[in-house]
């Protein structure tokens, strides 16, 4: 009597296959979203990077482009002020000044006046010549010569004026170097000879009593930069531009003159300009300007007439007069539309690879069934008691083949009445050891600690799991960065790392080695942390202390368990530096010894002098900011400088002296702790000074 089945049922075949094309599908949709997704995500993350890359490079090129000028005056300066050049040398100023030309195409003019309205100019023409302009109004006969040669040299006209129609001392270049007595860049303003918008880099000339006598310049023609600032490929449509500090733009692609003004026209301020130059009043560029003017943002994303753009704002360098800013904007589709073409490709090459999915799964479901069926047949002769003859299921399936030999295992067994148990023991034993001894020495060491600080409130909110998975991956990362720079750890004491340089292989650079390496661990923590914050997890704020000295390295413990650590009082040090951090709210402090010893590459600011307790001995510790490397390397450089005065004057007993430089460092990082807190001390020490006092601030706790 059969049994009826109480529910339907479907042929294995029509399942495998079913069930296989399915499983295909979500994974190539899986794997299409998520490639989609990460893709996108990824990208518009390396924009920030991307953006940082290419306004290095255009500064740079901006740099290299106008830094010429700069140098020129100065040699050109010198060369007045030593008397090889003024306005009588004319043969040699006219080929000095033409070959500077020559060299550097990007100059508009190269020229100088002085304070009795002489004029010296050489400047390049638009039909490819060289003009030279001489301005006379202290010799006889008064007036202007104009001297024109072709590009050979050969002289083309010389013609002379008694039409004094220019007066140096009236321009704005000299001008702004005359107020200033210095170096300047103008803003922009309208060239007198080009009769074109341009920017000039001006030097002051002084006589031997250092009084202003005149002034050189070299001019730029705007149409130079905007032509430069069109030849950068910046993603598809992205644009770069030039902007002063009122937010007026004063170079772009777009900004090409198609009319030439006149220089003594007043109206020629109100020139005709090109449409698209016009559009720039009401374009992105505009919009950008605005936002980072009152905001202050470097990097932002906003939205113009419904499109996204991605903006980053760099101001140049303080050579400019701090008044120049590039900025880029670049819209989001340049960097997003490859994807979505990527994406659309990735859709078809799916759609197609599931079609030989399918035809792959069903060849596959009918090897999977083919010999199951046959097994059935042979399950129903073992049913009849018909032993005779070997099951033969040949089939690529390895589970399949094992049935194929169970089941005549199971004939033989029912065939002959024995039982046929297979056992296997496989037993594979290693052993490896080491002879060892207790054994140490003296070795002078670079000791490095690091310490999360509050991890114990940390972990009395997070979840067990989830913080033994954070603390491995925030271990992982310190270990890597440790042993890049040829660092041993000694031990994971809590939420803490000991580590070592110099043992047990000597390392000339060990001091280096650990700053270093502090310093990446400072901003591999900043980045990791910055992703756990956007999962939802703690910050891990690591502080480090590192120490440099002699301590006794080597194999200590019991004689049947013993660690190859390091001991004593510069380990104990280092220890207590770690812990300073929490006094003067900085992230990496190290002793004098570490500080001597680490080179000129990097930047350290002198904290103070301090015993910390367990301790009589008093120590100088330095706060790590950089290297000299950084982007603001000069920030810091300014801050290492000031405090180091500051604290020279504080121990010395100038309180008020050293009081003021803590104040100016205050202006500038009004959060400060470290010089908060030495205000205070001058304040308290002013008003009740103390005998005997040697400066040294001893701490009572660890």
């Amino acid at each position: 009597m059969s049994i009826e089945s109480k529910f339907r049922t479907y042929g294995l075949q029509v399942v495998v296959f079913l069930s296989f094309l399915a499983l295909f599908s979500l994974i190539i949709a899986g794997i299409v979203f998520y490639g989609y997704q990460s893709n996108l995500e990824i990208m518009l993350q390396s924009s920030d990077e991307l953006l940082y890359q290419i306004s290095e490079t255009i500064t740079r090129q901006i740099n290299s482009h106008l830094e010429p000028a700069n140098k020129n005056g100065i040699v050109i300066k010198n060369l007045i002020e030593k008397k090889v050049i003024s306005s009588s040398t004319v043969s040699f100023n006219e080929s000095f000044f033409t070959e500077a030309l020559e060299t550097y195409p990007q100059f508009q003019s190269i020229y100088f006046g002085d304070e009795n309205g002489d004029y010296f100019m050489t400047y390049r023409d638009d039909d490819n010549t060289f003009v030279t302009k001489i301005v006379t109004r202290t010799k006889s006969p008064a007036g202007i010569r104009l001297i024109k040669k072709d590009l050979d040299h050969k002289l083309i006209s010389d013609n002379f004026s008694e039409d004094l129609n220019y007066d140096p001392r009236s321009r704005p270049w000299y001008r702004s170097t005359k107020a200033e007595g210095r170096s300047v860049w103008t803003s922009e303003y309208y060239l007198f000879t080009a009769r074109e918008p341009g920017i000039t880099c001006a030097q002051p000339i002084f006589d031997e009593s250092m009084n202003f006598i005149g002034a050189v310049g070299v001019d730029f023609k705007l149409n130079e930069i905007n032509n430069f600032l069109k030849s950068l490929k910046i993603g598809e449509t992205g644009t770069a531009f030039l902007c002063n500090d009122s937010g007026e733009i004063f170079a772009h692609p777009a900004k090409v003159l198609y009319k030439k003004g006149n220089p003594r026209n007043p109206s020629h301020g109100n020139r005709p300009r090109s449409p698209a130059e016009e559009a720039l009043k009401h374009g992105p560029e505009n919009e950008a300007i605005n936002y980072y003017l009152d905001t202050q943002k470097y990097k932002f994303n906003y939205t113009h007439k419904g499109e996204r753009y991605i903006s980053l704002f760099r101001p140049l360098s303080e050579r400019y007069d701090g008044k120049w800013t590039l900025g880029i904007i670049v819209p989001e589709d340049d960097f997003i539309g490859p994807i979505a073409r990527i994406h659309e490709t990735t859709l078809l090459f799916s759609f197609w690879l599931l079609i030989i999915a399918g035809f792959l799964t069903a060849t596959l479901a009918k090897e999977l069934t083919d010999p199951i069926h046959k097994a059935i047949v042979e399950a129903d002769r073992i049913q009849n008691l018909d032993f005779d003859g070997e099951i033969d299921l040949q089939s690529p399936i390895t589970e399949i083949q094992n049935m194929s030999d169970t089941m005549n295992s199971m004939k033989k067994a029912l065939s002959s009445f024995k039982k046929y148990v297979p056992s296997e023991i496989v037993k594979e034993l290693v052993k490896d050891k080491n002879e060892a001894k207790l054994e140490a020495e003296s070795a002078k060491i670079t000791i490095l600690f690091t310490d999360i600080s509050n991890f114990s409130s940390i972990s009395e909110e997070a979840d067990p799991h989830d913080l033994v998975n954070q603390l491995a991956e925030y271990f992982d990362a310190i270990a890597k960065i440790i042993h890049n720079h040829n660092g041993t750890i000694d031990k994971y004491i809590g939420d803490s790392v000991m580590a070592f340089w110099g043992a047990p292989h000597a390392d000339e650079n060990q001091a280096k080695n650990a700053c270093t390496a502090a310093l990446e661990i400072e901003r591999t923590i900043e980045k990791m942390n910055f992703k756990w914050i956007s999962k939802g997890r703690k910050a891990f704020n690591t502080r480090i202390g590192i120490n440099t000295g002699v301590s006794l390295i080597g194999n200590i413990g019991s004689s049947e368990r013993f660690n190859y650590t390091a001991v004593g009082d510069s380990v104990n040090l280092a220890n207590r530096l770690e812990g300073l951090n929490k006094v003067y709210d900085s992230r990496i402090i190290v002793s004098e010894s570490t500080q001597k010893e680490a080179g000129k590459d990097l930047i350290f600011r002198v904290l103070d002098i301090v015993a910390v307790k367990g301790r009589q001995q008093s120590v100088t510790v330095y706060q790590l900011l950089g290297s000299i490397n950084d982007p603001h390397s000069r920030t810091m450089v300014n801050l290492s400088a000031i405090s180091e005065r500051a604290l020279v004057h504080y121990l010395s007993s100038e309180w008020e002296e050293a009081e003021e430089k803590y104040k100016i460092i205050l202006k500038d990082y009004p959060e400060d702790k470290t010089a908060k807190m030495f205000v205070e001390r001058c304040q308290k020490l002013k008003d009740n000074p103390q005998e005997n006092w040697d400066g040294v601030y001893r701490l009572t706790q660890k």
